[in-house]
């Protein structure tokens, strides 16, 4: 004899889950740059350079100087001059007291003083390539630099966020369900 059963059947729940991923969006513009330069300055001041020429001993060459020099010129020579004449004096006083010679010097003595030269004074300087003297005066030039200088100001601008919400959704697709199905029972037998 068979027995009867019941019948159970379990329907599950099912659930609907679906996401959606959240967004950023992010901008920022470059940074505000303020540049300020102001440039160096190079401040130089030179004087000429200063030649100055000596001609002096030219001048003294050419036209025998100024007064001073030319009478000065001439006096430092009378020394040697007295100091020759002194000299030929005294020689031709010694010729004519030289009693060992046989002739009379005195006629010849007159005639060597006849033609004889007056003594070469030297009016003028002496010629030569080094009378004219150079002196250069050159002064440092004074050079002074005001360095530049370079300001630069930033300013950063702050970023843009923006945020787009993501979501979850959860729906019930299906409820859970329990069917319990009877047996069939015949009464009748």
């Amino acid at each position: 004899m068979r027995f009867p059963q019941i019948q159970i059947e379990q329907i599950p729940a099912r659930l609907d889950i679906s996401s959606k991923q959240g967004l950023f969006n992010i901008q920022q513009k470059n940074a505000t740059m303020n540049v300020k330069s102001t440039p160096g300055v190079l401040d130089v001041q030179s004087e000429p350079p200063v030649v100055a020429i000596d001609m002096s001993k030219t001048w003294d060459a050419l036209t025998g100087g100024k007064p001073v020099s030319f009478m000065n010129r001439i006096y430092n020579q009378f020394g040697q001059f007295v100091q020759h004449a002194i000299e030929n004096t005294v020689s031709t006083y010694n010729q004519i007291g030289d009693l060992t010679l046989e002739e009379n010097p005195i006629p010849e003595l007159a005639l060597q003083g006849i033609f004889r030269q007056p003594p070469k004074v030297q009016i003028y300087g002496d010629a030569s390539i080094a009378n004219i003297s150079f002196e250069a005066h050159v002064s440092p030039p004074k050079i002074n630099y005001t360095p530049g200088k370079v300001e630069i100001e930033t300013v950063p601008n702050k970023p843009q966020v923006e945020f787009q919400r993501g979501g979850v959704q959860i729906q019930m697709a299906q409820y859970p369900a329990v069917h319990i199905t009877p047996p069939q029972i015949d009464i009748l037998r």
